[in-house]
């Protein structure tokens, strides 16, 4: 396939996601605003630091597998026995060890989290709650590997619509007919679990057009397991040092140093700035099976101008409507949010220029790990999370929400110089 034929196919695919993800993310965005509007800024902000915990938790519990299964279900695509075989032992083991991983957190909430977080809430019944649901994340993870490795991105659409417009009608409904916090935050992992069952029910669909067979011992790929768990432990350790997650991380330790009503702050800015993310998301989805084929094909020159073309019409874009949301911004909150969160312009202002830097770095952690070299992204997470953590405290115990935002800008600032530094060397190596 030439190159202009992937460039045809990623279009095609970019566009057939980027409906499925701009929709979803309307659903998701439709959700913040009512659930921020109807509980006020501190609830909301209790809301955000109970997930925040749950996921920044799971960052550092339970094993990353999904990027070690896409790269082996790329290495294997034409050996249906052994793409069949990497797909059902990957969930097998997610299943087992999101269980093991939100146990703890679970135990740990309830024996210990009012310890650091003492809000007049009950704070562990929601991370306990939410746990119920997070459990069948990282199985969604490796479910849309699957779909993305034989090109199913139609697939991958309708379960986004389905899921989050789900999500959002449940939250509705919940805020109407019950003030009941636990069950709001149920209701917020909701997509996960109904997108889990859509997944199941389009992976058999796939199976059968594609005869494959479900296996229950795994002897095709007997010889890859260990090579399958160092790939994960590497890319999972990787992960767990980079809690430079200004998502997760950023609204947690707001929430600890400076309370709810700021975490509930930060939480409104950065749901409005995640529709310049959704820009990148489809394309990050789609560029890692491209990167691996290539690197497979050891068509260097190729992957070189994929990156640049992409990032190029990536950062027109990103730049359009970050200059959109960032005149009307002001505008933006009061409307969605309410006038009580007002004081969230600025952290948004700040962010969209931290989103902007992220998006035309989407390439960096897709490379990598197409060059199976998860020990670089190891060295770069411990280099761009000791900036970012190293910045983040003293930021927010200054500036509150709005240090995060600044932490957030030099986070973006040193993974993109990471990565340039790295495709130099890339080109160097490889006589691109």
């Amino acid at each position: 396939m030439t190159i202009e034929e992937i460039y045809k196919r990623i279009f095609k695919n970019f566009k057939i996601l980027g409906l499925g993800k701009i929709f979803a993310g309307l659903c998701s965005a439709l959700t913040i605003f009512i659930l921020a509007q109807y509980l006020g800024v501190e609830i909301f902000g209790v809301i955000a630091i109970a997930i925040s915990i749950v996921e920044v938790m799971n960052i550092l519990l339970n094993l990353r597998i999904w990027e070690a299964t896409t790269k082996f279900l790329g290495d294997f695509q034409r050996d249906a026995d052994k793409c069949s075989q990497v797909l059902l032992w990957s969930l097998s083991l997610s299943i087992k060890f999101s269980f093991i991983s939100n146990f703890i957190i679970c135990l740990i909430s309830f024996y210990f989290i009012e310890n650091f977080f003492n809000f007049d809430l009950e704070i562990h019944n929601l991370i306990i709650s939410y746990c119920i649901f997070y459990i069948f994340q990282t199985s969604n993870e490796i479910l849309d590997s699957f779909l993305r490795t034989y090109n199913k991105y139609k697939l991958i659409l309708i379960n986004n619509i389905i899921s989050n417009l789900a999500r959002l009608i449940i939250v509705y409904f919940l805020l109407n007919y019950s003030y009941n916090l636990n069950f709001i935050i149920m209701a917020m992992g909701s997509s996960i679990f109904i997108g889990f069952f859509v997944r199941i029910f389009f992976i058999n669909k796939v199976f059968r057009e594609l005869k494959f067979k479900f296996f229950y011992k795994y002897s095709a790929i007997k010889n890859y397991k260990i090579k399958f768990l160092k790939f994960s432990i590497s890319t999972h350790f990787a992960n767990m040092i980079n809690l430079a997650n200004e998502k997760n991380l950023g609204v947690l330790l707001v929430g600890y140093l400076v309370g709810p009503f700021y975490a509930g702050l930060f939480k409104a800015a950065r749901s409005t700035v995640k529709i310049i993310r959704r820009v990148m998301d489809p394309l990050l989805d789609i560029a890692f099976p491209e990167f691996v084929s290539l690197v497979n094909q050891k068509r260097f020159g190729d992957l070189k101008k994929l990156i640049l073309n992409s990032t190029k019409i990536l950062g027109l874009a990103s730049i359009s409507l970050g200059l959109l949301i960032f005149i009307f911004s002001q505008d933006i909150i009061k409307l969605f949010f309410g006038p009580e969160y007002i004081d969230a312009t600025i952290a948004l202002n700040l962010l969209i220029f931290a989103a902007l830097i992220n998006n035309i770095s989407y390439w960096i952690t897709p490379l990598i790990l197409a060059m199976n070299n998860p020990k670089y992204l190891l060295l770069q997470t411990i280099f761009v999370s000791s900036i970012y953590i190293s910045t983040l405290y003293p930021l927010v115990i200054n500036l509150e929400h709005e240090g995060a935002a600044y932490s957030g800008i030099l986070r973006a600032i040193s993974v993109l110089v990471f990565g340039i530094i790295f495709i130099k060397k890339f080109t160097k190596t490889k006589a691109m």
